[in-house]
């Protein structure tokens, strides 16, 4: 690649490694610096769709005053499967065993290879195997806390309670490694922060809370990072620019101020891509955030799967992926094209080599009453010999190719924005970046356009230690783009031209009101900075009313005008109290929603000296 990014991985036992970034810091003090002194422990964790990871260091290591050349230590959890060959990885499958009684039994590893060997021997019934149950928080627009969700076998578990096991393992493994290492550290000296997609609406990120909180990691302790905005606070910091120093030579330099780059965080569903831009006291300032759902590369897997049913036929992959008794070998199926999609190696013919089951090519005979062998013959680009699939070079494009496509009319979007304006550089990070395709298709775009793709050695580490960074100095992002339009719901004097369906008649006067009228805090795409505030005022509209509800909604629209337009969504409810009713209607309450923050807060008082009422809207009872 263009850019290497310097890296150190220092062995430190079986179980960790150590990796060194560094951060820029300046020395003042701030608003957030009390609370920081009670950190020991920062600790990142990433729950991700497929894999989950960890990392952690100690916060003497982050304050100390460095340049960039004296690195600090960053501790990752390493992983071990439980085959013969025992390899070690940053990361462990997204996956959760619950014995037949509800209890956790495992996670990551070794609840695959337990549930693998129960499912073996058909000792299976009445245990609970969940994997992929991230994707609820992606595509459930019902989200409560008693949801419920399917396990393998189809029964249904809450799926709070999914997510706290998972959260809960991960908080025990990291004190475990702690205790290991002879660290004596209390649980309210760890800080931990949270890596979560930015296409996450409010309402997802909240259940994500409630399920660590629920796995003892208490609100004060606990923070989200924006996947793709963790990995360009690490970014920005390390030895990623090229400066010359002589005629024909150059060495790599953090981003210096005014450098404008574009982040593609591209995990196993989501794509994010975000634009940043550098500011003189190296905060950072957001230009563009956009978000794809389906992009990532379990789409990939997916197309895999539709072009098993084209080759042996769809009932044959229905009763292959539907039956209980072939769970095991769909998942041994599902593991191999995983690997072989990453690593996308070739023989000499240009065939991609699968691992059929043997089951599957029983199901297929049975079914069709052919040779399997023979029948895949007349399969362009396919051969089956000895139990494996060869798949040519041209139709694994043909899978990719859907992904890539969209992928680079993403960033074609993005560039061609007004606000978005010389970009210097590309960084790819998230699993599906590490892709040999995905990567050299975005290097190719841009290699006549004077842009630097970069591809970290390791992208996922990117993001965790990018959010160990931000969690520690979280000002470091100074300003902002706002996902969606925020307002509330608000009856106001009727105008010519409202909607016949929207009036209504209020107070002895009956006067005229406009209905469900959409009042703005903030518009889509406004710049703000973090923590900044938006303020509306409200007035009663009955003389003797004591209380006023105030409904919080979100549109995907710059401009609604209702609150039942399509693209709004009801956030949650404050209500504001107004005791004091000698003014009748000429009473004000100011409403104030607290921008930038990855926690939606809200206040209400009445002025000019009334009690606040300040609330963090419950958006997992909202309808």
């Amino acid at each position: 690649m263009d850019t290497e990014l310097k890296q150190m991985m220092i062995a430190s036992g079986l179980e960790e490694k150590a990796s060194t970034p560094f951060i820029h810091r300046k020395g003042k003090k701030d608003k957030n610096d009390n609370q920081r002194e009670g950190m020991i422990v920062i600790a990142a964790v990433n729950l991700g769709t497929r894999y989950s990871s960890f990392a952690y260091t100690f916060r003497d290591e982050l304050d100390k005053v460095r340049e960039p050349s004296v690195p600090c230590s960053v501790i990752y959890k390493q992983w071990t499967n439980g085959s013969d060959a025992g390899f070690f990885s940053n990361k462990t499958p997204t996956c959760l065993l619950l014995n037949p009684a509800g209890n956790f039994d495992s996670f990551g590893y070794p609840a695959e290879e337990k549930y693998s060997a129960l499912m073996n021997d058909n000792v299976h019934n009445g245990w609970k195997f969940f994997k992929h149950f991230k994707t609820i928080l992606l595509n459930e627009k019902n989200l409560s806390k008693d949801m419920m969700i399917p396990d393998d076998q189809n029964i249904m578990f809450k799926a709070i309670d999914v997510f706290a096991f998972s959260l809960k393992f991960i908080k025990d493994e990291l004190r475990k490694d702690l205790q290991e290492t002879g660290y004596d550290i209390e649980e309210s000296e760890i800080q931990w922060v949270i890596t979560i997609p930015a296409i996450l609406n409010h309402r997802s990120r909240q259940f994500i809370r409630v399920a660590a909180e629920k796995a003892g990691m208490t609100r004060n302790q606990l923070e989200f990072a924006l996947e793709s905005e963790a990995a360009v606070v690490y970014v920005k910091e390390f030895m990623a620019a090229k400066q010359k120093v002589k005629a024909d030579e150059q060495v790599l330099v953090p981003f210096p101020a005014g450098t404008r780059f574009m982040v593609l965080d591209l995990g196993g569903w989501t794509t994010d891509v975000s634009v940043k831009e550098v500011l003189a006291d190296r905060t950072l300032k957001e230009l563009h955030r956009a978000s794809e759902n389906g992009l990532g590369g379990d789409s990939i897997n997916v197309r895999f799967f539709q072009y098993f049913e084209k080759v042996f036929g769809s009932k044959v992959i229905t009763r292959f992926k539907n039956e209980t008794k072939y769970k095991a070998p769909l998942y041994d199926l599902e593991t191999d094209i995983e690997f072989r999609k990453r690593n996308l190696d070739f023989d000499c013919s240009g065939y991609m080599k699968i691992d059929i089951p043997p089951c599957l090519i029983d199901i297929f005979e049975e079914i069709e009453g052919i040779d399997v062998e023979e029948h895949i013959k007349t399969c362009q680009g396919f051969s089956l010999k000895r139990g494996k699939l060869f798949v040519h070079q041209s139709k694994v494009t043909d899978i990719f190719k859907p992904s890539i496509s969209s992928l680079v009319e993403l960033i074609r979007r993005t560039i061609a924005q007004e606000h978005v304006k010389k970009i210097s550089d590309i960084i790819m990070v998230g699993g599906f970046s590490q892709c040999h395709i995905v990567h050299k298709t975005i290097k190719n775009l841009f290699e006549h356009e004077n842009v630097n793709v970069i591809v970290p050695d390791n992208p996922e580490y990117a993001v965790l230690q990018g959010a160990i960074m931000y969690r520690y100095w979280p000002e470091v992002v100074r300003t902002r783009r706002s996902p969606y339009t925020y307002g509330t719901r608000l009856l106001r004097l009727w105008l010519d031209g409202d909607d016949e369906s929207k009036k209504v008649r209020r107070g002895k006067s009956e006067e005229i009101f406009c209905g469900d009228h959409f009042e703005k805090f903030v518009s889509l795409n406004d710049e703000f900075e973090t923590g900044q505030t938006a303020t509306l005022e409200v007035y009663p509209v009955e003389a003797d009313t004591t209380e006023m509800a105030i409904d919080v909604y979100t549109s995907n629209k710059s401009d609604p005008r209702y609150t039942t337009d399509n693209g709004c969504e009801k956030l949650g409810r404050l209500v504001v109290h107004l005791p004091d009713t000698t003014k009748g209607l000429d009473r004000r309450a100011d409403v104030t929603m607290t921008i930038g923050s990855t926690e939606i807060v809200v206040q209400g008082k009445m002025m000019p000296d009334g009690t606040p009422t300040k609330v963090v809207l419950d958006m997992l009872s909202a309808k």
